[in-house]
């Protein structure tokens, strides 16, 4: 059974500005079936919503505290609660405050597929959904222009 230390995770070079990325259980670590992460969110920026088709996703929130957009539902979360997006629900992140968020995330497959359901030229790091994605909220967003 493998031991995986914390200065052992992998650092990922998927993450996007201002979020940090480390895979602490994952193939190259010896697992056959699971995957387990940690993603560190600086103040203000946003993990953007993004779409599991092939698994759902267990987020636990370790530090800060954050908005989850869950398919058509916003809640304010913090250390100690859960999320979980079933597969294919768009779900993200905003860190409104002016502290970093640290998210555990887990997946019950090896290679999470991640569809990223924003306008891909859309910045990261804003607090206002227009920012995000051109509209101001989900609601007056066209269906045909969902990415």
């Amino acid at each position: 059974m493998p031991i995986i230390k914390g200065d052992e995770s992998t650092k990922s070079d998927r993450s996007t500005p201002g979020l940090q990325l480390r895979l602490l259980v994952c193939a190259d670590k010896g697992s056959t079936n699971l995957s387990v992460g940690e993603v560190a969110i600086a103040p203000r920026t946003r993990v953007p919503r993004h779409i599991h088709t092939n698994s759902e996703e267990a987020l636990v929130v370790l530090d800060g505290m954050l908005d989850v957009t869950l398919g058509g539902q916003r809640s304010a979360i913090g250390p100690g609660d859960a999320v979980l997006a079933p597969a294919g629900t768009e779900h993200g992140l905003v860190n409104r405050s002016d502290k970093p968020a640290r998210v555990l995330f887990v997946f019950p497959i090896l290679d999470p597929d991640t569809v990223l359901s924003r306008v891909a030229e859309a910045p990261v790091g804003f607090d206002s959904e227009r920012g995000l994605t051109g509209y101001t909220s989900p609601s007056d967003r066209p269906l045909d222009k969902r990415g």
